[in-house]
């Protein structure tokens, strides 16, 4: 060791030497000692070079080798070298889309994902660590996308570890999509959820003889106490004050969540595709954009599995009949499965919910098995019967419950109420607005004129502080 430091001491500058020294330490991986032992010379002439001086050295983490010239594959062990050695993220990403909480992410990655053959991961549903999300995108840009022809990467957190190393090593110039709302609205959304539905605390599979109510009362709204968490809101919901600085803002697509609206999604993603060069809408999915990503709570009661079971004709459950005999275990090996899910585009399955239900929630929902199965299903005319019978009252008992919680959500006016009756809440909230909001004023002004929950909130704190 002692001669390894004399090493450096001797042929790197002290810059040079603390970057290596400090990427070893951070690391704490024997593989990658082993792999700097290996490589010295090739390190040391990289750093020591007028190429590394005039392009990289003043990074916050500079590569430890040329990028340009690292022969890489999409392994988890090339990846985690890839890391360790400071490298950039392949750039072979379409764009990145920056969605903070509440400003339409999960609909707007479905149709990318979805209608337009883009891949992009929902960056919440990656572990928040970031040295495990650079192997997972590393890997998936390295190969090619797995069958996706486009590739883009998303960004709706601030709170993940090492996220300034993360953030670093995206490409400074590349094509941003920014999502915005108005912020009234996206804070609503934000403190007027119950968030605890999230955790899905309810068995997803059933049988004809299940009491279905269990399902309507997770989905039924209980209105939160409104307290406003600004340091959540500041890692998840208000990014760009922390984000912007570091993108070019000439490379950013500012994109107002109207434009995700039933009657202008469709016409917004053919736009994006010309832009940002990927797929058109495929037209045979027209109908994903009809629906709405978080219609009541439905999307957390999903997915759902029925097992249709012959034996179980005797005690089907309905609201008629609430007493009736329930299975202790279900039939999975001898029954046809039905599953409950939002809408989705798989070849394997067919949507069979217009057999039961039509109405509004069929634009949010659907009932999906294999073509064979419901054959099978068809055939056995009182299963049949029984089946439509059971989900003909729970999927109108899901309509109505989904209608009652899309009214009793909070709504805007509420809470520019309790923003006008809560001094310090509303000043705190001003304070984090004009700090977020001071690039994007510059950027598109027009967006901010058209918010007019915003508008309003700032008439009352204009008002009320005069």
């Amino acid at each position: 060791m002692q001669e390894f430091l004399t090493t450096l001491n001797q042929r790197l500058s002290p810059q040079g030497a603390n970057l290596l020294l400090s990427a070893l330490k951070n690391s704490q991986r024997e593989e990658f000692f082993s792999f700097v032992l290996e490589n010295l010379e090739h390190i040391i002439a990289w750093l020591n070079s007028s190429e590394f001086t005039q392009n990289y050295a003043h990074l916050a983490y500079p590569p430890l080798l040329n990028p340009n010239f690292v022969d890489t594959d999409s392994s988890r062990h090339c990846a985690q070298l890839a890391w360790d050695l400071n490298l950039p993220l392949p750039k072979h990403y379409k764009f990145i889309y920056i969605s903070p909480h509440g400003s339409g992410a999960a609909a707007f990655l479905r149709f990318l994902n979805q209608c337009c053959g883009v891949f992009c991961a929902a960056s919440w549903v990656l572990p928040f660590d970031s040295n495990e999300r650079y192997i997972f995108h590393f890997m998936h840009l390295s190969a090619g996308g797995g069958g996706f022809k486009n590739l883009a990467l998303n960004l709706s957190e601030l709170n993940v570890k090492d996220f300034d190393k993360f953030l670093a090593l995206l490409d400074q110039n590349a094509n941003i999509i920014y999502a915005l709302r108005d912020p009234i609205s996206l804070l609503k959304h934000c403190v007027g959820r119950d968030w605890s539905k999230v955790a899905r605390n309810f068995v997803p599979e059933f049988d004809l003889s299940f009491d279905f109510r269990a399902y309507l009362e997770f989905l039924r709204h209980k209105k939160p106490e409104l307290h406003i968490n600004f340091n959540e809101l500041r890692n998840s919901s208000f990014l760009a004050h922390a984000l912007l600085p570091h993108f070019n803002l000439a490379k950013i697509h500012f994109m107002d969540m109207s434009e995700l609206d039933f009657d202008k999604a469709e016409e917004t993603m053919k736009n994006l595709a010309l832009k940002f060069d990927f797929a058109q809408p495929d037209e045979s999915k027209r109908a994903l954009f009809k629906m709405k990503e978080f219609k009541g709570y439905i999307r957390y009661l999903f997915p759902l599995k029925l097992f249709v079971n012959e034996k179980d004709i005797k005690q089907v459950f309905s609201l008629k009949k609430p007493n009736n005999t329930k299975n202790s275990t279900i039939n999975k090996e001898n029954s046809l499965v039905l599953l409950f899910s939002q809408l989705f585009d798989h070849q394997d399955m067919i949507n069979i919910m217009n057999e039961f239900y039509e109405g509004e929630l069929n634009k949010h929902m659907g009932i999906y098995t294999t073509q064979a199965e419901f054959e099978h299903l068809k055939a056995s005319k009182e299963l049949f019967k029984a089946t439509k019978a059971y989900l003909g009252e729970f999927c109108k008992a899901l309509q109505e419950v989904v209608d009652e919680t899309e009214q009793n959500l909070l709504k805007e006016e509420e809470l520019l109420d309790f923003l006008k009756h809560n001094e310090s809440q509303r000043k705190e909230f001003k304070k984090l607005l004009d700090e977020d909001l001071k690039l994007i004023k510059k950027a598109c002004p027009h967006i901010l004129a058209s918010w007019k929950y915003y508008a309003s909130f700032e008439k009352l704190c204009k008002d009320l502080d005069s």
